[in-house]
């Protein structure tokens, strides 16, 4: 077998043919690779061209695109550690021009342009105003020894033309199935013009479909003797994140950044795989698509790329540094240039510094009485010194602390892991100052986000506020930077294994699971909580770096039990609940709740009489969901016992607060809002009337709302969170609760105010309602995922699903955004007919969500059936299309419009201004557009101020414009 570390040449393709092309260059095949890294997947063919050993990749049958590349490649530089160039060849759809006579057949090389790589990545799904494909990076520039041999090669081509074609030709012998793999007939390589489409419908090929009338295509004249056929074209190629398509875009792009060529996979490769891209030209990135050019194409790029490696001598290889450590400084490297290009944005309005400063970002409060564990506190700081960079604390919620002060209502309702990991917070933090602390609610995907959102603010990290950013990505890199102050990173709650490891959006194929975004540095620490051993091990990595937290002992128990009732409560009965509670924090805490505020009727005697009589009739909850039970590994009798003798007593007290704890039941258990509690009375005439006198109250009585808040506080059932106005349950409490409603409290009708205050109150997506929705995502989540059955709750429904879908357009998240439009606008179709108001929002936003993934066919449809949008989105489809005049003339009409119903300075005329100001730019009318943006972005100063995002994308247009003018 091979040995891995003798390879330093990689070369990564896409499809078959191109792997066949890659194999069939090879001077010779070597056996496998004597093994490779854990979990690469990757198919593998090593051999040898001239002096060099190459070793071949290509992406699984069927995956295609930027996050399978990205995903290769990284599995390529772990199991060949010693690869220190990097080659992707393969196909790709050419870009032709009056300035570039670009054939079928003809090879195009990835060239720098103004200092930057050969590859441009741009996105069809992020758009700066609607105007235009946003530029999103250049792909890292290949080591300078393979752009030299690329300089050498191209002028040996210039003196004495090239031989690939012969090449191509003597390989064919070593290839069975050669046919695919031979030059097809120059009369099948047809250029049609740009308002040719072929119908994606048909069955045949554009030799039936579209023929051969010389008015459908673009005459070009036949290449001689003195030209080289093919062609080798050297330039840039655009790499976006779906196939190209459409003519008039191409010739869009082909005109503004002088783009040769279109492709999938060498975006996937930034910061990855830092390689020359090499592409035989197989269509012309148009409707006429066929595989008749593939094989041959394949083939010349992989000439080409052997022609080059034979100019490169092996010891000059072994100069270069090895791949992966030249890409440990490359995050580092991107950070500083978005540092720099959000300092030209904001001036002086921004301290920058403020990033590289230490941070604490922990969301409670330490507590100055907590009775220490000096075992669990000394394991946490030999971990935290040591040389791994993960551990973790496991264990159910509620075993062995002991709150001890006027927050202990706070800190009843967090796990005894939690409150460690929150104390070794604030000890961390006293001990080394210097040191970030950042505090991550692992729990959901939402409450993940919201948390590195947090982090993102607290440190002012530029582009956070961008359209589209992926903030966990921000983060993530910024933390794995060298020159960040130390930091630790507690991720509290990281239980369920299916949220942590799948992808967050499984719609999307370049969507990454949770765990790929915690950072990985040696300058920073992980300590995770979590009930699950598994979800510990598979973090950590190493189950030595994982703490199982013991019980609450008798001694603690009794100390609780005592700061809750006093110390002359009798010892010896006592000793005898907390025993029958299995000494569990929680159970106590509930107990001492119930004891207090029933007294003197009620003593610790009385009511541990009342818990053995009540501990009969538990049964009938635990065996509701026994599958639940379960998770809490036989501990929750006690808390059942204790939480029903307390809801027992509330229903009798106060129905109303057993009411109001049923709805708070359906949230997220952490940061629940007050406001939207408020119809916890609400009447339903429904199947449900008349099971309790329970709403028969007024549902708009504040003095009620305020009391019976302040009765599920008194039995420790809920508590006030460090933010007002915001309140926590805890995880079992909420489980009981919903155990009880499943059983005997009628969940429809709790499930129905849950929706009806969550499609109330969650916003719009506007960029001034970000930080509401991010509050709100970790409650109203599991609701987007299971339909209603009622009619009415599904038109609650379909007003949440096209908030939603508004929101994640915003945060560049399209895949989810259009499925849940889609939802909503079948529901309102359904309901309440195309024409109505609703209905038409539903497909504006639907419309929205196509035209930023670039299928523009798609959006135009849409938009010509819901009409109220569709001369703002038909500009922006114009516009991208190429049809200038149309998408002025309308733009002027739409801008001239909002002045006078919505005024000069409103959001929407703003956003038609910086769309025309694009319009005149891209008309070559740069002093107009200047003058226009400069306009606009005055106004937006003034208006949404210097950081809302629309700002900072005209400050960043009229930055690059003046720049190209002088």
């Amino acid at each position: 077998m091979s040995d891995p570390q003798a390879y330093t040449v990689g070369w990564i393709c896409a499809i078959t043919a191109e792997f066949v092309a890659a194999r069939a260059f090879l001077d010779e095949e070597h056996t496998g690779p004597r093994q490779v890294a854990q979990h690469d997947n990757n198919s593998y063919v090593l051999g040898k061209i001239g002096s060099h050993n190459v070793v071949v990749a290509t992406l699984p049958d069927g995956q295609y695109g930027t996050a399978s590349a990205a995903a290769v490649a990284r599995d390529m530089l772990h199991s060949f550690p010693n690869v220190r160039i990097g080659l992707m060849v393969g196909i790709g759809g050419g870009a032709p021009s009056q300035k570039h006579d670009i054939r079928l057949g003809d090879v195009v090389v990835s060239s720098r342009r103004d200092g930057k790589g050969g590859v441009f990545q741009y996105d069809f799904g992020k758009t700066i105003q609607n105007c235009k494909f946003q530029e999103t990076g250049f792909l890292n520039q290949p080591p300078a020894l393979l752009r030299t041999a690329l300089a050498t090669l191209k002028a040996t081509y210039e003196m004495k033309g090239h031989r690939l074609a012969d090449d191509v030709n003597a390989k064919l012998e070593k290839i069975k199935k050669r046919k695919k793999y031979t030059r097809p007939n120059p009369a099948s390589d047809r250029l049609y013009k740009r308002d040719i489409v072929h119908p994606s419908s048909s069955p045949h090929g554009c030799d039936v479909e579209c023929g051969d009338d010389a008015a459908c295509l673009i005459a070009r004249h036949e290449r001689d003797e003195e030209d080289d056929d093919p062609a080798i074209h050297y330039g840039l190629i655009a790499s976006g994140n779906q196939l190209m398509r459409d003519a008039r875009v191409r010739d869009t792009l082909a005109a503004e950044r002088d783009v040769l060529c279109f492709e999938m996979e060498a975006a996937g490769l930034m910061n990855h795989f830092p390689c020359l891209v090499i592409r035989g030209v197989c269509d012309y990135s148009d409707s006429h698509k066929n595989k008749e050019w593939q094989g041959f194409a394949a083939m010349m790029a992989a000439a080409y790329a052997k022609d080059l490696l034979c100019q490169i001598a092996p010891n000059s290889v072994e100069a270069e540094k090895p791949m992966h450590e030249v890409l440990d400084s490359i995050q580092d490297i991107l950070f500083e240039v978005q540092l720099g290009v959000q300092k030209l944005k904001l001036g002086k309005t921004k301290d920058l510094s403020v990033a590289c400063k230490p941070h604490f970002v922990v969301p409670f409060p330490s507590d100055p009485d907590f009775v220490d564990r000096p075992d669990i506190w000394t394991w946490i700081q030999n971990q935290y010194a040591g040389p791994e960079n993960r551990f973790a604390l496991v264990g159910l919620g509620r075993f062995g602390y002991v709150p001890l002060t006027a927050m202990e209502d706070l800190y009843s309702q967090i796990d005894s892991k939690s409150q460690m990991a929150i104390q070794s917070a604030h000890q961390v933090h006293a001990a080394s100052p210097e040191t970030s602390i950042f505090w991550v609610r692992g729990s959901t995907k939402a409450t993940f986000e919201e948390s590195y959102r947090s982090i993102a603010d607290a440190l002012a990290l530029p582009r956070r506020h961008e359209l589209g950013v992926n903030v966990l990505a921000l983060v993530r890199d910024w933390l794995q930077r060298k020159d960040v102050s130390p930091w630790l990173m507690i991720a509290d709650n990281v239980d369920d294994i299916e949220i942590l490891f799948s992808k967050m959006d499984k719609q999307n194929d370049a969507s990454m699971p949770i765990a790929s975004y915690l950072p990985k540095s040696n300058n920073g620490k992980i300590l995770f909580t979590s009930r699950s051993w598994d979800a510990a091990e598979r973090l950590t990595g190493n189950g030595s770096m994982i703490l199982r937290v013991p019980t609450m002992d008798e001694a603690q128990a009794l100390l609780l039990l005592q700061k809750k009732l006093g110390p002359h409560i009798d010892k010896a009965v006592a000793l005898r609940l907390i025993r029958t509670l299995n000494h569990i924090p929680l159970a106590v805490n509930q107990a001492a709740a119930y004891i207090y505020r029933q007294s003197p009727q009620v003593t610790v005697q009385s009511y541990l009489d009342e818990f053995e009589r009540s501990e009969k009739s538990k049964g009938t909850l635990l065996r509701s969901d026994r599958g639940d039970i379960r998770r809490y590994d036989g501990v929750s009798n006690s808390i059942v016992v204790t939480w029903q003798m307390s809801f027992k007593q509330i229903k009798r007290e106060q129905p109303r607060a057993a009411n109001l704890l049923s709805l708070m039941s359906y949230f997220y258990t952490q940061n629940i809002p007050k406001y939207m509690l408020h119809n916890y009375n609400s009447r339903f005439v429904d199947e449900d009337k008349g099971d309790d006198d329970d709403d028969e109250y007024d549902d708009n009585n504040n003095g009620d709302f305020k009391d019976d808040l302040h009765v599920l506080h008194d039995y420790s059932l809920i508590s006030m969170t460090a933010t007002s106005g915001f309140y926590e349950m805890h995880p079992l409490v909420q489980f009981c609760t919903k155990v009880w409603i499943s059983k005997f409290g009628h969940p429809k009708r709790w499930k129905r105010l849950f929706l009806q205050s969550a499609s109330q109150h969650f916003p719009s997506g506007v960029f001034e309602t970000w930080e509401q929705c991010q509050t709100l995502m970790p409650h109203v989540e599991p609701l987007l995922h299971e339909a209603p059955l009622e009619e009415s709750d599904r038109l609650e429904w379909s007003e949440l699903l096209t908030n939603m879908s508004w929101y994640f357009v915003m945060l560049g998240e399209y895949s989810r955004a259009e499925a849940f439009v889609i939802e909503a606008v079948a529901i309102r179709m359904g309901s309440l007919g195309q024409e109505h108001p609703s209905t038409l929002t539903s497909m504006a936003n639907l419309a929205s969500t196509y035209r930023n993934q670039g299928r523009w066919k798609e959006a135009e449809e849409i938009e010509a059936v819901e009409g109220g949008g569709r001369a703002t989105g038909a500009v922006r489809i114009y516009w991208m299309q190429g049809r200038l005049e149309e998408a002025e003339k309308l733009e002027v009409q739409v801008m001239e419009t909002r002045k006078t119903k919505l005024g000069a300075d409103h959001p929407s005329t703003l956003t038609s201004m910086a769309s025309l100001a694009c319009i005149w730019q891209s008309q070559d009318r740069w002093v107009d557009a200047i003058k226009l943006m400069r306009d606009c972005l005055h106004l937006r100063q003034q208006c949404l101020g210097v950081d809302h995002p629309d700002t900072v994308s005209s400050l960043s247009y009229l930055e690059e414009w003046e720049s190209a003018l002088a």
